[in-house]
C-alpha cells in the first residue's frame, strides 16, 4: 500500500500562529496531512479547581492532557504558581505547556515516560522513599483514562485527588468538515485517532455519511492502549486494519505510518 493521504482526528492548537507538530512533520516526509477536531471541550469545577490549587496538602500535581493544563491555567495565581514544585506529566506536548505555565524552577517529570501507566510506574518510583502519605492532585476529563488512577490506587503510600475539570461532547462541525474533506480529498489512506472519544464521535459521524472504515482500504493508527481498545471493541465483528503507537509522539506516529506497506 502506497501511503499518501493521512487524516488526523485530534484537537487542534488554539494557537493559529503555532504550526502543529504532526502536520508538519508529515508534511515534510511527502504526505499530504489534514487535521480534524472530532470532539470540543466544556470545563467545569473551576471554583473547587482554584481552591485546591491553593492548598498546602499536595505533594505534587498530575497531568495527563493539555486542556487539563489549560483549565488550571485559567485559576492559577502567581502565589499558587510558585507552591507548585513537582508536576508529573503525561507526553512532551503536555510537559511543554507545563513549563510554560509553570516556567524553569518547577520540577517536570515523566514526560518521556510514554503513556499512563508506565508514567503511574515513574511516579511510583519517584515517591518511594518518601515517609507517610503521599498526597497527589489529578486535574482531568470526565471520560478520563482508568489506567493511571488504578495503578496509584493500589499503592498505599499514595493519595489520589482526582477532579473533574473538562468534559468531552461530539463538535458540532465535524460531520460537515469530514464530508468536505471526502468531498475534495477521497477517502484517505490513514486515520489517526487520538482518544477514545475522538473515534466514538467519528465513528458515529462516519456511519451517517456512509464512510466505511472496515473495508481494510483505511489504516487506522491508534494512539494509547485506551484508544486502541475502543477501535477493537467496536469494529470486533468487521475486518479492518489497525496500527498502534508505542509513543505519544509525532515521530512515533511518522514511523507506523512509514512501516505500512
Amino acid at each position: 500500500m502506497s501511503v499518501k493521504t493521512v487524516l488526523l482526528f485530534r484537537s487542534k492548537t488554539d494557537d493559529a500562529s503555532n504550526e502543529d507538530v504532526y502536520e508538519k512533520l508529515l508534511h515534510d516526509h511527502g504526505y499530504h496531512v489534514k487535521t480534524i477536531s472530532p470532539i470540543q471541550f466544556r470545563f467545569i469545577n473551576i471554583d473547587l479547581l482554584s481552591t485546591k490549587l491553593k492548598s498546602h496538602d499536595y505533594y505534587g500535581l498530575i497531568f495527563t492532557s493539555k486542556r487539563a493544563v489549560e483549565a488550571v491555567q485559567r485559576v492559577l495565581t502567581d502565589i499558587d504558581r510558585q507552591r507548585w514544585q513537582r508536576i508529573y506529566v503525561e507526553g512532551p506536548a503536555t510537559g511543554t505547556l507545563v513549563k510554560e505555565l509553570f516556567g524553569s524552577t518547577t520540577k517536570i517529570l515523566g514526560a518521556e515516560s510514554g503513556g499512563s501507566e508506565l508514567l503511574a510506574d515513574f511516579i511510583i518510583k519517584d515517591v518511594r522513599d518518601i515517609e507517610g502519605t503521599v498526597n497527589l492532585l489529578f486535574p482531568c476529563a470526565q471520560a478520563r483514562l482508568d489506567l493511571l488512577p488504578k495503578r496509584l490506587s493500589s499503592e498505599r503510600a499514595i493519595h489520589l485527588d482526582e477532579i473533574i475539570v473538562y468534559e468531552t461532547i461530539p463538535s458540532d462541525s465535524l460531520e460537515q468538515e469530514l464530508n468536505e474533506y471526502l468531498k475534495n480529498h477521497g477517502v484517505p489512506n490513514v486515520i489517526g485517532f487520538f482518544s477514545p472519544s475522538g473515534f466514538d464521535s467519528v465513528f458515529k459521524a462516519s456511519q451517517r455519511i456512509g464512510l466505511d472504515l472496515t473495508n481494510n482500504k483505511i489504516v487506522l493508527i491508534s494512539f494509547g492502549k485506551t484508544t486502541s481498545a475502543a477501535i477493537r471493541n467496536c469494529l470486533e465483528s468487521s475486518s479492518f486494519d489497525e496500527r498502534s503507537c508505542l509513543k505519544p509522539t509525532a515521530e512515533e506516529f511518522l514511523r507506523v505510518v512509514q512501516n505500512i506497506q
